[in-house]
């Protein structure tokens, strides 16, 4: 069986939405988001400095932030911006 090379994964920026499953990664900012949207993400802990896990995708996203889990749509998850851990 051949056998292939892989690079390692480097840490990159990218928003929660383009995640793969599976994935960790740390919380970087809440981007380009209202208020009421920023505040809300925040209460339910969703804040820079914290790490997250995307545990599925569809038919919505699912995070794990610390003990909890928390589902949301495709525009929230687009506003949380993370660095992807290798």
């Amino acid at each position: 069986m051949a056998r292939r090379n892989r690079l390692p994964k480097i840490a990159s920026d990218l928003p929660l939405s383009c995640m793969d499953t599976g994935e960790w990664g740390v919380v970087l900012s809440l981007s380009d988001s209202s208020p009421h949207d920023r505040n809300k993400l925040m209460a339910l802990g969703v804040v820079p400095g914290v790490r997250v896990r995307l545990l599925q995708r569809f038919p919505t996203f699912v995070i794990a932030v610390g003990y909890t889990h928390l589902a949301l749509d495709r525009e929230s998850a687009s506003l949380i911006q993370v660095r992807a851990e290798a």
